[in-house]
């Protein structure tokens, strides 16, 4: 964690959050998926003394071999979540091009933050 000074006031740059997910992001666990993440950021900002905010908040989806919309959802979800919390986008990271390309077929791709 780091300090840095801005007009008198200290903020802490707490370490990135990486978020990983299972092999299936679809519409049979999205629900369960969503709750762990919440519970993980929850967590995160708990965790943080003094309050500080995360270098980046990341989806990790390397692990990700299945999808469908309930994914988008998911990502839209955390990504409004990590906004509110810590005032940073979701950088999505290592997606599959499934994902990608329903991202873009509903145009939600512009709405998200894509790791190159």
């Amino acid at each position: 964690m780091a300090a840095a000074g801005d007009s008198g006031h200290q903020s802490f740059v707490m370490s990135p959050i990486r978020l990983t997910f299972s092999e299936r992001l679809d519409l049979q666990n999205a629900m369960a998926e969503l709750g762990v993440h919440q519970r993980s950021l929850d967590a995160s900002g708990r965790q943080s003394q003094p309050p500080g905010t995360p270098e980046s908040i990341v989806a990790d989806l390397s692990s990700v071999r299945e999808v469908d919309t309930a994914a988008l959802a998911v990502l839209l979800q955390l990504d409004r979540e990590t906004r509110r919390r810590f005032g940073k986008p979701l950088v999505i990271a290592s997606a599959p091009r499934q994902l990608r390309a329903l991202a873009e077929l509903t145009s939600v791709d512009r709405l998200m933050t894509w790791q190159a």
